[in-house]
């Protein structure tokens, strides 16, 4: 395996009229290990976060980087900051982004490289990889880009929205009452003046960790997320991010994906973990009016933070067992 690093240019595609670059993390596997019909995961964080919590590692723990994952079982793994977060150019107004700048240049970030894999212009002696199986897969927010970069742009063969829901996505909370002040700091935010950011408005009484990390989680591990604060970082550890678009905090809203995932005539995978910011799992199939083939994984003992999870391998070997069925279909 091998990792490479790349700056892809979008600005075109952006629209704001500057230079705008994505930070994109590739992890190639040994070219013995591809299958004859090749497959690439694109996978982009969710809010607060940056493309290393595709990436992560812990002193004294194994096992937490889902990219050498995919990559040591032939899978080509692709992770991408979004515009506005970690890496990636960051607009000196992040109220700019909106939902078409998210979708348009993630898309345009994924031709891109899916043309370079195709062409075996990544590394010398990597092999051309023609007639790339591309899936789309994004945690929370990033999710959210690949539903939108999906309705509006067709960018990929198949998605997996993991931790979001198309229909209304809802941080659970410990009791009803939680739960519905929860969804009221976050409507608060998200209507009316579009331009104010959740990171600049109180969340008291909203409980991050039993949304974010299941009990097992060890807890110097939960405590390197946690430290610097969340969703308000002063800090940011290696996987995470300081800043988030805007407009990130109207993905919380009822039906802000419907036209989008109405749209997609993709083979869809839902995957979420047993106590995750999808209210009732099994309804979100509807919004996917147009998908052949769509799939629902409810993962055992995980949280919202998915790569964080003692099951988190369950949702690897789902991806890429899905992921190869549909590429040799």
């Amino acid at each position: 395996m091998q990792r490479i690093e790349r700056r892809i240019d979008v600005s075109e595609a952006a629209g704001l009229g500057e230079p705008v670059e994505m930070a994109v993390s590739i992890v190639l596997p040994d070219p013995a290990d591809i299958p004859e019909r090749p497959v690439a995961i694109f996978a982009v964080p969710g809010g607060g976060y940056s493309r290393a919590y595709y990436h992560l590692s812990f002193a004294g723990h194994e096992g937490y980087d889902e990219a050498a994952w995919h990559a040591a079982r032939g899978t080509i793994h692709v992770a991408i900051d979004h515009v506005g977060v970690g890496e990636s150019s960051i607009p000196p107004d992040l109220s700019r982004i909106s939902f078409q700048t998210l979708a348009a240049t993630h898309d345009s970030c994924v031709r891109q490289v899916a043309a370079m894999i195709e062409r075996g212009d990544l590394a010398p002696g990597f092999p051309a990889c023609p007639g790339l199986f591309r899936v789309g897969m994004g945690q929370s927010m990033g999710g959210g880009v690949t539903i939108l970069a999906q309705g509006r742009f067709a960018s990929f063969d198949a998605i997996a929205p993991c931790g979001v829901s198309a229909i209304h996505t809802a941080l659970p909370q410990r009791s009803a009452e939680e739960f519905e002040l929860g969804k009221r700091r976050f409507a608060e935010v998200s209507v009316g003046d579009a331009s104010q950011s959740h990171l600049t408005t109180s969340h008291d009484g909203v409980d991050y960790v039993y949304p974010f990390h299941w009990e097992d989680v060890p807890a110097d591990i939960l405590e390197a997320d946690m430290v610097g604060g969340y969703p308000i970082r002063r800090t940011a550890p290696a996987f995470g991010s300081l800043t988030i678009p805007h407009c990130a905090v109207q993905m919380m809203t009822p039906g802000c994906f419907a036209e989008d995932a109405a749209r997609i005539a993709v083979p869809v995978l839902v995957a979420v973990g047993e106590r995750d910011t999808c209210p009732d799992p099994r309804t979100e199939p509807s919004a996917y009016r147009a998908s052949p083939d769509i799939g629902v994984f409810i993962v055992p003992r995980m949280a919202h933070m998915h790569n964080f999870a003692s099951t988190r391998e369950l949702l690897w070997q789902r991806l890429h067992g899905w992921s190869r069925m549909l590429a040799n279909a």
